[in-house]
């Protein structure tokens, strides 16, 4: 396994935060009726991972329509299947015939991110990417295609060819972008102030995670050895990355990588240590364990005292 291409899927908290957007979304577009139609429209902050829809107002010269009944219900087939989870085929299948029949539907920026979202779990790195980039062409705020953008721009398999310095370059601005969105987050009707901030702390987690990605990669680009400067910009992102109350086992891999490449063994020994931990009995386990092994002989053989230098023989 390629040490920088851990983060090849959605991440687990970000793909709780993608189930927690799909569940508010709900409650986003309703059928037409006697009452206000509640659907964000394109170009606002709608309802992203737990952030209330904006009311818009009834259609009127220059507003879309109030969606139909069929919209509706088809919109809502593909949010519930998103926030599973389960069928990642059906998603994309879902969101496919969705833009089909309803090419002028404001809900398009939210389709397009499952869909983005769905292609990144099944690993296709493409068409996440082209899907993501759509849903931000019609919603620049949409927080969590911003997430998506965010996580898969700086892996390995997205920064393959002539456009890595770009891509990362994309995904730092979309990264920084998302934080501010979180930061302004209101809490929810049913949240108490120490739900709303774990919340928010948990996105935020993942973009520093991501921008941790970007300096790591950066790093790696010059010839003289790695850029210490970058470096030290990876540790401070793992470092605020891995400050939740259930941090991300890969984000500690990573920064004992950091560690590791900046020559702070003892540092990277406790990363490794906890990536360890809190990946016991998943995939990263036993990479952070073979790492511990490597750094701890790597430090003995250094701290080995020398050995005397060997007597002549004695004169017969």
């Amino acid at each position: 396994m390629n040490r920088l291409g851990m983060k090849i899927v959605v991440g687990a908290a970000m793909a709780a935060a993608l189930a927690l957007g799909a569940a508010m979304l709900g409650a986003s577009m309703q059928a037409p009726s006697g009452q206000q139609n509640q659907q964000p429209a394109q170009g606002q902050q709608g309802s992203q991972a737990g952030q209330a829809a904006k009311p818009a107002q009834p259609a009127a010269s220059g507003q879309p329509a109030a969606p139909s009944k069929q919209e509706v219900d088809d919109w809502n087939a593909l949010r519930q299947e998103a926030a599973t989870g389960l069928d990642t085929d059906k998603v994309v299948q879902l969101a496919t015939d969705f833009e089909k029949k309803y090419p002028t539907s404001t809900m398009l920026t939210y389709v397009d991110m499952f869909a983005a979202s769905a292609y990144q779990s099944k690993g296709d790195v493409g068409k996440s990417i082209e899907f993501g980039k759509k849903s931000l062409n019609l919603n620049p705020d949409n927080l969590m295609s911003l997430i998506i953008m965010a996580d898969l721009l700086p892996t390995p398999q997205a920064t393959k060819g002539p456009d890595k310095d770009k891509r990362l370059s994309e995904a730092e601005t979309y990264a920084n972008r998302a934080l501010g969105l979180v930061a302004k987050m209101p809490k929810q009707p049913n949240e108490t102030d120490d739900q709303a901030k774990k919340r928010r702390d948990t996105l935020s987690a993942d973009l520093h995670s991501s921008l941790g990605m970007v300096h790591l990669q950066r790093s790696a680009e010059t010839l003289a050895g790695p850029d210490k400067a970058e470096l030290a910009k990876a540790e401070d992102e793992y470092k605020l990355a891995t400050a939740i109350d259930k941090p991300s086992p890969q984000d500690f891999f990573r920064l004992g990588e950091a560690y590791s490449s900046d020559g702070k063994i003892d540092e990277a020994i406790d990363a490794f240590s906890k990536a360890s931990q809190f990946g016991q009995g998943g995939p990263i386990q036993p990479y952070a364990d073979q790492r511990l092994d490597e750094l701890k002989k790597q430090k003995a053989a250094q701290t080995a005292p020398a050995a005397a230098p060997a007597k002549p023989p004695a004169k017969p």
